[in-house]
């Protein structure tokens, strides 16, 4: 059986996580300012508003693939116990006995 995470695994994925979210508001918020200072246009806020969107998205995208990835691990965890029962024990349906004995 796989074992639970332990303590560094989960603060990886805690900061993993929080840069996925700052990093590209961060970015548009730079490049809007940027932008604002070159051409006097006001467009930190919409540059802060698409970095806002960009960072919820990749953190959504990186929770599913999380959740997912668990899901598939549970699964495989269950196929090979059911492997390992049918190994030892057989199916069930007397398939694997003698003729004698059915």
């Amino acid at each position: 059986m796989r074992q639970k995470k332990n303590g560094l695994e989960n603060l990886v994925l805690i900061t993993q996580f929080g840069l996925n979210v700052v990093t590209p508001v961060l970015i548009c918020v730079l490049l809007g300012s940027w932008i604002d200072k070159k051409t006097g246009l006001h467009t930190v806020l919409i540059f802060l508003i698409l970095g806002v969107l960009s960072g919820g998205l990749s953190a959504y995208k990186m929770a599913k693939h999380i959740v997912d990835r668990e899901k598939e691990d549970e699964d495989r965890e269950k196929k090979e116990q059911v492997k390992q029962w049918e190994s030892r024990f057989g199916t069930g349906d007397g398939a694997d006995r003698p003729k004698r004995w059915r």
